[in-house]
């Protein structure tokens, strides 16, 4: 045995406390460190507290310490965006309330269009299929005879997809506008499986709208 008894009984007791102090977080790569570390001293305290190594329990610290290594590298990647087409990345940084990965997930949903003449987007008191985002570009508004042009980086259709409702105002696109469009059927087949994704995009529609709001 290569230490004494005594320490690899205090192992016991920093495993402990490292998984306390990892739950303490809500950064998931500093949480799993301090969780990975945890199994680790558990690991080997398993291994000489005894005559002989605990095997069974040595397996699966090992698992976890294996488990979370492997999340760790997942969260790592999704933090990267540097290889994010032009419009990806401008949208990217204009919904900054998402996660790199919940970002990833909902942009490989949409369609990138270029509007090459006059386009009406939605028409007021129609069903409504897509839910829409303007990057850039020009943007008309016309809702009960009343018409206002509007900046871009902006939801269009958020009632609608929230509601379940009819457009409420006919939007119309000039020539070059940028924008993104998601069929309502596709971004609910994802949220069956990604409810965190459904509740990230339903924050940002909230907050569009509220913004929309202040500025009416």
């Amino acid at each position: 045995m290569i230490f004494t008894q005594e320490f690899y009984q205090e192992l016991i007791h920093i495993g402990a406390i490292l998984y306390l102090v990892c739950f303490l977080f809500r950064n998931q790569i500093l949480l799993r460190c301090f969780a990975i570390a945890g199994d680790v001293a558990y690991t080997a305290y398993y291994y000489g507290v005894s005559s002989s190594p605990l095997w069974d329990a040595m397996f699966w610290s090992s698992t976890n310490i294996v488990v979370n290594c492997a999340m760790l590298f997942i969260l790592y990647t999704e933090s990267r965006h540097g290889s994010l087409e032009d419009n990806d990345l401008k949208l990217y940084r204009s919904l900054n309330a998402l996660t790199p990965g919940e970002f990833r997930r909902l942009s490989a949903l949409g369609k990138w269009k270029t509007a090459t003449e006059d386009i009406v987007l939605t028409t007021q008191g129609q069903e409504l299929f897509r839910l829409y985002y303007i990057l850039e570009g020009e943007v008309e508004i016309e809702k009960s005879g009343r018409k206002i042009e509007v900046k871009p980086e902006l939801f269009i259709g958020e009632i609608a997809y929230l509601l379940k409702k009819p457009a409420s105002a006919t939007v119309k696109l000039k020539p070059g506008t940028v924008y993104i469009e998601w069929e309502h059927a596709a971004l609910q087949k994802a949220f069956k499986k990604q409810e965190s994704l459904k509740h990230a995009l339903g924050a940002l529609l909230s907050s569009d709208l509220a913004g929309k709001v202040a500025r009416a």
